[in-house]
């Protein structure tokens, strides 16, 4: 059985903080932002990114949406059990497409 995944948390905007409403780099940080949520980005991305997202606020509310829509996903999905030889026939179709 596999462990729960960590739910992300929003990102609170902070009152006294001056931010860019304007992303120069919008495509990169959603990309950037899709790694991250999904466990796959590098020290290196995550690093970049926890220091653009403390004054962009495009990045903020692309990254609050994207946690938004991940959480609605999963509660609204439920995980059943698949008998093992509709697996089989999944993967050995999907063989054959390969």
């Amino acid at each position: 059985m596999s462990m729960p995944k960590k739910v992300p948390v929003l990102i609170q905007v902070k009152e006294n903080i001056q931010y860019v409403n304007d992303c120069q780099n919008r495509q990169e940080c959603l990309a950037a932002i899709r790694l991250i949520l999904d466990g796959e980005a590098t020290t290196d991305q995550l690093r970049h990114f926890q220091n653009h997202i403390d004054c962009c606020m495009p990045c903020i509310e692309n990254y609050n949406l994207e946690v938004t829509i991940r959480q609605l996903l999963c509660d609204r999905l439920k995980r059943k059990d698949v008998p093992t030889d509709v697996i089989s026939s999944i993967r050995s179709k999907i063989g054959e497409l390969a």
